[in-house]
């Protein structure tokens, strides 16, 4: 009878871990995505609700974009992450939950970024990371975990 009850227990205990793991990664854009506007980040909770993990690539380029704190949900970008040509991003903050770029992680033309505290979580990058045209950058401070 115990035996009875030992299989059914962890039978019970693999379907909860089952169900919880489901609910904390939730893929979505296999294209990948371009954000050209402060909106499209701001609303990227709205529009791609509980999305955790971009299929495809990021890039991140606009004149406006001050802050991809819309952001702060994600975990992993399989493709590509550019980060190019926002005069006046200041941080990357938003992208504290980011642990995985599958490709390269580019970064460059942002001449309000002084460091890259925000990617701090940031664990592994597939290929290369590229910094580039950044004047103000002072700091790698950020990649420590790569």
């Amino acid at each position: 009878m115990l035996k009875y009850i030992l299989i059914l227990a962890t039978f019970f205990i693999g379907y909860i871990a089952n169900g919880q793991s489901d609910k904390q990664c939730v893929w979505c854009l296999p294209d990948g995505i371009r954000f050209r506007t402060q909106a499209q980040i701001d609303n990227f909770p709205i529009d791609y609700p509980n999305c955790t993990e971009i299929g495809g690539e990021g890039h991140i380029e606009g004149d406006d974009i001050t802050n991809l704190n819309g952001l702060v949900g994600l975990t992993s970008i399989n493709g590509y992450l550019r980060i190019s040509s926002n005069p006046l991003l200041v941080n990357l903050a938003g992208l504290d939950g980011v642990i995985s770029i599958g490709e390269n992680l580019s970064i460059g033309g942002n001449d309000s970024l002084s460091d890259l505290t925000g990617l701090s979580n940031l664990k592994s990058v597939g290929n290369s990371i590229h910094i580039s045209s950044s004047n103000n950058l002072v700091s790698l401070q950020g990649l420590e975990n790569n």
